[in-house]
């Protein structure tokens, strides 16, 4: 059956080669010798794909190839108005965050302790880890340590996942933010290298049963659009404070949303700086969350440890404010 697959690609690249189309037809074959040299370690990849990553792999292309095309582009409505194809693409890059996040659990956080699997467990949600992490220290006060350090783990990868997010969306943006965020990532990356010579249980957090988190990938675009209305209204009505305190006040509930949000008015005429504030101003917020769910579902060691690195990188991200007003 391969070798007839093969043939196929093989006649239809002759058939591209000879209707003037050469340089697609050579990226045709040069692909198929890869594939064909490559089948085995493909064959050994592809074993280790289970029904639900399939299942999520199939609904993403559904999701990219097939409602994406046919949505309207807007806007419709008062405030900017509501953008149909560009929340649905927020759709798809919520989803193939928590996809990609989901992968790198699966390959890399099985028994490889708290702190790694923290780490990996805050590429989908920080907040999420701290929660499980907080909660598990009450039926396992002697891995405080160990648990704690997944929790620097998770909020350590908050930082460049909101830098990365900002660079992607807007440039302008990420170049302003970075001053701000660069002292609490570093912070949180020391506790973590702290954290790695304690392991603790080998035991990994819990995959998330939708890869694709397309629930929650729904929700956070409800979150974007009123955070959209939200700075429209404020900035009309209350200036530059107003979107640093829609910022404070969102970031505490969702921060991806608020970075994509923040990326998005940036690019549409707010100051870039005005939006990095924004969003430093709502990672402060999440900050101050986790640190609560820190202190008050934390037992043992583990509350004063991860209390106090959540406080430091919230100090951090105040300092930076103070310091930086106007940058």
């Amino acid at each position: 059956f391969r070798s007839d697959v093969a043939a196929f690609v093989v006649m239809a690249a002759g058939v591209m080669a000879g209707a003037g189309h050469d340089a697609i037809a050579s990226g045709v074959s040069a692909v198929t010798l890869v594939l064909l040299l490559e089948k085995r370690q493909l064959h050994g990849l592809v074993s280790k794909i289970d029904r639900t990553e399939m299942r999520a792999g199939a609904r993403f292309a559904v999701m990219a190839a097939v409602i994406l095309p046919i949505l309207p582009e807007g806007p419709y409505g008062p405030l900017g108005g509501l953008r149909p194809r560009q929340l649905w693409l927020f759709v798809l890059f919520f989803s193939g965050i928590s996809f990609l996040g989901y992968i790198a659990q699966r390959l890399f956080g099985r028994r490889r302790g708290y702190a790694i699997a923290g780490l990996l467990g805050g590429l989908v949600s920080s907040t999420a880890v701290t929660l499980s992490l907080s909660r598990l220290s009450q039926s396992r006060p002697s891995a405080g340590r160990a648990l704690a350090s997944g929790v620097m783990g998770a909020n350590m990868v908050l930082f460049p996942r909101v830098l990365l997010t900002s660079a992607v969306l807007a440039p302008a943006m990420a170049l302003a933010l970075w001053p701000w965020l660069v002292v609490p990532a570093a912070i949180g990356f020391v506790l973590l290298l702290r954290g790695l010579r304690d392991r603790g249980a080998e035991e990994k957090i819990p995959d998330p049963s939708n890869p694709l988190q397309f629930s929650s990938a729904l929700q956070l675009v409800v979150v974007f659009q009123g955070v959209l209305f939200a700075v429209a209204y404020a900035r009309s009505h209350f200036g530059q404070q107003g979107v640093v305190g829609s910022g404070f006040l969102l970031g505490s509930f969702e921060v991806d949303a608020l970075t994509i949000s923040m990326a998005h008015v940036a690019n549409t005429g707010t100051a870039a700086a005005l939006a990095a504030r924004a969003v430093t101003a709502g990672v402060l917020a999440n900050t101050l969350v986790k640190l609560t769910i820190a202190l008050a579902l934390g037992r043992g060691p583990f509350r004063w440890l991860a209390a106090t690195g959540l406080t430091l990188m919230a100090a951090a991200l105040g300092a930076a404010m103070y310091i930086r007003p106007g940058l």
